[in-house]
């Protein structure tokens, strides 16, 4: 194994917040020359959730993690995505949730990360959602048509995330837990891309020492992690702030993580 990792209860180090309250800037997963984004690294302490004396649950915390194997992955395959990859991570999330109706978010696109490949999106080396609250309402609302909303009107949206290189990963998934996220502390950027050349406004946030953090280490190709992303339900929490976050104790020559993410959206009577 190519990075020496112990599974302690907690490690130290240091993860991108936002720098500018006023402005969360520009973040392009496809065209890095565009990010605009002002950061500052701050030291937190990420708990091992493998060591919670319960585990964790998405309706708590906002995070589970489960083992669902798919076999051999054919991310450039629309019909494997929608017959074979999607259905399962479907299948799970509503027995997780025992949401009624469930739908891909924007098509049941799969985003790849890779590290180790320039051509492909790097890791998200900083804290934020995906959307804000307000820029969520378009993808709920292509998801589902009105006779669906009518019957369901709060919805979820939930990332499934699976590493694609093997464990121990150099650059964990970092999730904080959503009790301790606090959405003033939240700055709006925007993430441009070229579906999107206006951008979508999402949410960083500022460091907050309240926060709760988390990760979950030696996770393999067959595990996956879900987290809320997004509720419509404006008296819950948003969901789980999120990002990567270098490993202290890499050793050189370790494998650049890569990984897969798809979202879902959940949708509820109440």
């Amino acid at each position: 194994m190519n990075v020496s990792v112990e599974a302690e209860a907690t490690v130290r180090a240091p993860i991108n917040f936002a720098a500018d309250r006023a402005d969360g800037g520009i973040w392009s997963n496809l065209n890095r020359s565009l990010i605009t984004q002002k950061l500052e690294a701050h030291d937190v302490e990420f708990r091992n959730a493998r060591r919670l004396a319960s585990p964790s649950s998405l309706d708590r915390e906002g995070f589970e993690l489960h083992r669902l194997p798919v076999g051999e992955f054919a991310w450039t395959d629309p019909d494997w995505l929608a017959s074979v990859y999607i259905p399962p991570h479907m299948e799970l999330l509503r027995q997780l949730t025992g949401a009624p109706h469930i739908a891909p978010f924007h098509n049941g696109v799969v985003l790849i990360r890779d590290c180790g490949d320039a051509e492909k999106p790097a890791a998200a080396e900083f804290v934020h959602f995906d959307q804000t609250r307000q820029s969520a309402v378009p993808f709920v609302e292509g998801a589902a048509d009105e006779a669906v909303r009518e019957r369901y009107p709060r919805a979820k949206i939930f990332n499934i995330w699976r590493v694609l290189t093997p464990p121990p990963q150099d650059m964990p998934l970092a999730l904080c837990d959503q009790r301790t996220v606090d959405e003033a502390d939240g700055v709006v950027g925007r993430t441009v891309e070229p579906n999107f050349p206006d951008g979508v406004p999402y949410l960083s946030s500022v460091y907050n020492p309240r926060q709760q953090w988390y990760y979950f280490p030696d996770v393999t190709p067959d595990d996956v992690i879900f987290f809320k992303n997004y509720d419509s339900d404006p008296d819950a929490p948003l969901g789980c702030l999120h990002g990567a976050f270098r490993y202290p104790q890499v050793l050189p020559g370790a494998v650049p993580r890569a990984s897969a993410e798809l979202r879902l959206i959940a949708f509820f009577k109440e």
